[in-house]
């Protein structure tokens, strides 16, 4: 594990700060995706906006109707299909309000070239959240072709109803579904899919609230926001248990002590990047940079912290952690523009893009 800002023992190493512009104002952006040379954007409170490439922007979905947003609540994932405009689809994840419970919906829109149809939705699954907080959200298709979905831990504070290593319950978890017959349906090689009393959905699980996901080759990278101690970064091919609420990063979150495997036997999954309170306080997951535009970041992981600002890089190859300084803004989703420069996405109401050095 490599930790950063303030871990003793460990070299901190430090990079020049970006530089961006401003490409799109957008209202609390959440999730950024690129497609069909364009850029995609959620807004949190139930809109999607095509940036196109001449920097024109569009409204393309309006879901303000039926997404019950503020705080961590709203439209908080937004993918689509891994070959559209072919398969014309686009899936969401929000927060919505039916007969007074809160719940998350996994949603399919279609395009009709010009926008995306409400009226059309079809809601692929949906389960209950017992607090306002910890609703995870980030969506991603993975080279297998199959949607893989970020949930938070249901809420309030340190994992009440230990839905972490629960895996009766979709809590906690990142699922992975196949989508690509008009359901949400279980694929056979899930690790869970013939665990007695699991949810099949389940791919891994014992997270806090996953947000930030992003797939590099058949890799998954993901942040998960930790709670009074430690953030963390997370990769991983295969899924598997990792950890929370037993440990919280690579500390133990329980007195007496804390096993390396769970009661199933699955060991832990330790995290690739452990960054210390009070130098962090809300990881936001980026991406595995690859491409010519910024040469000082190709070959690196970038991601920041939403709280503080910050933003920094790990090196997959020395396994060094650098900071890139402080962004000026909120960074809430990070991706990349049809031309592979670094996109961020600053909750205060911009799109940033990050200049040549």
């Amino acid at each position: 594990m490599v930790g950063w800002l303030g871990w003793a023992g460990i070299a901190v190493a430090w990079a020049a700060p970006l530089r961006t512009d401003v490409i799109a104002q957008v209202l609390q952006p959440t999730a950024l995706v690129t497609a069909a040379d364009a850029v995609w954007v959620a807004s949190q409170p139930g809109r999607v906006l095509r940036i196109a490439a001449d920097g024109t922007v569009a409204d393309v979905l309006d879901l303000t109707d039926r997404v019950t947003s503020g705080g961590e609540r709203g439209l908080v994932g937004l993918a689509l299909a891994p070959d559209f405009p072919r398969t014309p689809h686009l899936f969401v994840n929000y927060t919505a309000t039916v007969d007074g419970a809160l719940v998350t919906r996994i949603a399919r829109l279609p395009w009709d070239g010009g926008r995306f149809d409400p009226a059309r939705e079809v809601v692929l699954l949906t389960f209950g959240q017992p607090w306002a907080n910890h609703n995870g959200g980030p969506l991603a298709f993975g080279p297998d072709g199959l949607l893989y979905v970020s949930v938070g831990d249901g809420g309030a504070g340190n994992d009440p109803r230990g839905t972490g290593q629960d895996v009766s319950d979709l809590l906690g978890s990142i699922l992975r579904l196949d989508v690509s017959r008009g359901s949400a349906a279980i694929p056979a090689d899930n690790p869970l899919a013939r665990t007695p009393g699991a949810r099949g959905e389940v791919w891994a699980w014992g997270v806090r609230n996953p947000w930030g996901m992003a797939f590099d080759g058949a890799e998954l990278w993901f942040a998960d926001v930790g709670q009074d101690a430690v953030e963390e970064i997370n990769r991983t091919r295969t899924g598997g248990n990792f950890g929370w609420k037993v440990w919280e990063g690579d500390r133990c979150a329980q007195p007496g002590g804390c096993p390396t495997a769970d009661g199933m036997g699955t060991a832990f999954v330790e995290p690739v990047v452990t960054i210390a309170h009070p130098g962090a306080a809300s990881v936001t997951g980026g991406r595995v940079y690859r491409g010519p535009p910024h040469p000082a970041l190709d070959g690196t992981y970038v991601y920041g912290d939403f709280a503080q600002g910050w933003l920094a890089t790990y090196d997959l190859t020395t396994h060094v952690s650098r900071s890139l300084g402080d962004c000026g803004c909120h960074p809430s989703a990070f991706g990349a523009d049809p031309s592979g420069r670094l996109l961020i996405a600053d909750y205060g109401g911009r799109i940033l893009r990050v200049l040549p050095p």
